[in-house]
């Protein structure tokens, strides 16, 4: 049987050669292809990490209108469906009995309007635009650069000449 290593190996070296990644993860990637190109297969599992982390950073990082999601305009009847619900739920209450049910789903009624309310209010903020410290993610995603290719084929070679 193989050594699992080795075969993650063969498997990351596969994936990175079609990965797309910011330029400082490439670097990661890069050092620590030349830790295995040098003989120290313990950070095969380093390097299986850092790919993982640097495609997920990339799934997040960029501009957001990727995603799909179009826009809507802001709404004033968001607070307005709230009360309308919360009334729904307060008659509810009332003809199931009243008393303590009937505060019970009041407050149910109460907690619906106050999240439509506030809903209202946060959901139309405008993302982005400024100068955060998010600056880092507006780096677009570099495909492998040539040094890497390189150092990926020749532990490749290197790789299956082993076997």
């Amino acid at each position: 049987m193989s050594d699992p290593r080795e075969a993650e190996l063969t498997r990351l070296l596969s994936e990175v050669r079609s990965l797309r990644l910011r330029p400082d993860d490439w670097d990661v990637v890069d050092g620590h292809l030349a830790a295995i190109e040098s003989g120290d297969h313990a950070r095969v599992d380093e390097l299986s990490q850092a790919v993982f982390e640097a495609r997920v950073r990339g799934r997040f990082s960029g501009p957001r209108g990727n995603a799909g999601v179009v826009p809507t305009k802001q709404t004033s009847v968001l607070p307005l469906v709230g009360v309308v619900c919360g009334g729904l739920l307060v008659a509810v209450g009332a003809l199931l009995g009243g008393g303590p049910i009937l505060w019970g789903i009041a407050a149910l009624g109460v907690f619906v309007f106050g999240i439509a309310f506030a809903g209202s209010r946060v959901a139309h903020r405008p993302r982005g635009g400024g100068d955060d410290a998010d600056d880092v993610d507006d780096v677009e995603p570099v495909p492998i650069p040539d040094a890497v290719a390189l150092r990926v084929n020749a532990i490749g070679r290197t790789h299956d000449a082993g076997r």
